[in-house]
């Protein structure tokens, strides 16, 4: 309701004059551009004589305000609340802590941890092939802690536990997946030392499970990127140039002892437990962002591998090439990878595994590769584009061939041959929690295919 007083009226004018004695005196102090206008009107019925101090001001042209509406804002003023920019690497929910190895943070793209914040992320998996039981997993619950000693030295950690239960009977983890310190120099080189992760591909630096498309992680990430891969290790990154940023580490090699025919080099991690030390190498990954949210990479990486069998094997050298693209343009995103694994000396690696591991699954492969395309589409934008919510309706091919070369006189097992079509949807009422369900069709070089259906609930904070 509004109400109207007549200031030509006795009763109302004695009501009125403290008040507007008031208003004159916060003016008097303001600067112009800052005062309040009058409603027009209001001072129709004042004497033709010069103003009393009660009296109100002469009127203005403007529209009459709101009542307590605040001053207009100078013409010049910036937009209000907060301006996002998208920096390179970075296609993922906001959140208070900065995530996976954040180059950007550390360039001064985003506002830098004060203190000590904490953050995390989880899912919770159902899979159920066609040709085996259904399964429900709590897969990973993992905590973040980062704390900024100053505005140039911070520390960021990740303890992650597996499968809910973590015992010496149980099937579960607990393990820390970072632990490294920052020496931010300048935007063109940073320093890097501690548990780092090994920039290799898009999951394995951005593996939250609201972030990517599927139940699963594709192939080529766990099978020849073992995500999530993590070595000792120290370095430098930095920006070369708008939008290319670099990584170049000193890292900790593999235990060739856990290679596999099956998964390649994912066993043979050592993750910093205890892990042999005489056995080194580098990994560097490069980033191009042309425009916002198109990223193109590119990752390499050589080390020799430490073992128990260095009498008759020697150090076994392992080197790994992989480009990836990501796209993201109103609804429709997209991604592709693809990386090529190469082990040296597999021929005196196998016979010396046989005889020492004959339950290990043989041949190891001197070249193993894979890859994934995926395409997707935001249905939101069609049905309701005014809601914040997204169904993003996608499809994938995920390649991995662990037996791609083999030395001879050994045979390649045609049945770690992998193939998977995917198609799926995702529902994300915010970017930070996902509802995901899958169709899977999976088949192999040689030997029966299945289809399989999964869900999950992930989310991140």
């Amino acid at each position: 309701m509004r109400m109207r007083l007549n200031i030509n009226q006795p009763g109302h004018r004695r009501a009125l004059a403290p008040a507007l004695g008031l208003a004159l005196a916060s003016l008097v102090s303001r600067p112009a551009a800052a005062q309040i206008p009058v409603p027009p009107g209001a001072a129709t019925a004042a004497p033709a004589a010069a103003p009393t101090p009660f009296a109100p001001p002469p009127p203005v042209s403007a529209p009459a305000p709101t009542p307590f509406a605040p001053p207009p804002p100078p013409a010049n003023a910036p937009a209000p609340g907060p301006v996002v920019d998208l920096p390179p690497e970075r296609d993922m929910p906001v959140t208070a802590l900065p995530r996976e190895t954040p180059i950007e943070n550390a360039l001064g793209r985003e506002s830098a941890l004060t203190g000590t914040a904490v953050g995390g992320y989880g899912e919770l998996t159902l899979n159920a092939p066609s040709n085996g039981p259904a399964v429900v997993d709590l897969r990973r619950f993992v905590l973040f802690v980062g704390h900024n000693f100053t505005d140039r030295i911070r520390f960021y950690s990740e303890v992650e536990v597996e499968h809910a239960v973590a015992s010496s009977e149980d099937a579960g983890e607990v393990e820390i997946e970072q632990a490294y310190l920052d020496g931010l120099v300048s935007r063109w080189v940073n320093l890097r030392a501690g548990l780092i992760l090994m920039p290799v591909g898009i999951i394995n630096i951005y593996h939250e499970p609201p972030t990517f498309n599927g139940v699963d992680r594709p192939l080529v990430d766990t099978l020849i990127i073992p995500s999530t891969w993590r070595e000792p290790g120290l370095g430098i990154f930095g920006e070369l140039a708008t939008g290319l940023s670099y990584q170049l580490y000193l890292v900790n090699g593999f235990n060739a002892n856990g290679f596999t025919a099956e998964a390649a080099v994912a066993d043979g991690h050592q993750e910093g437990m205890l892990a042999a030390a005489r056995d080194f190498g580098a990994v560097g990954r490069l980033s191009y962002e042309p425009m916002l949210a198109t990223v193109f990479g590119a990752s390499g990486y050589y080390a020799t591998s430490g073992n128990s069998l260095r009498s008759t094997v020697g150090s076994v050298p392992v080197g790994m090439f992989e480009l990836d693209a990501r796209t993201r343009y109103q609804g429709f995103t997209a991604r592709a990878e693809f990386a090529m694994l190469f082990i040296g000396d597999t021929a005196a690696l196998n016979t010396a595994l046989q005889a020492n591991e004959p339950t290990t699954s043989l041949p190891v492969a001197k070249r193993s590769q894979g890859g994934y395309l995926e395409a997707g589409y935001d249905l939101m934008r069609l049905i309701a584009p005014s809601i914040d919510h997204s169904v993003t309706l996608f499809g994938r091919y995920d390649y991995a061939n662990t037996q791609a070369s083999v030395v001879a006189p050994r045979v390649a097992d045609q049945t770690l041959i992998r193939h998977i079509i995917t198609a799926g949807l995702v529902y994300r009422p915010i970017p930070h929690i996902a509802l995901k369900g899958d169709y899977r069709r999976h088949w192999f070089g040689a030997g029966p295919g299945y289809n399989e259906l999964a869900a999950a609930l992930a989310w991140m904070f």
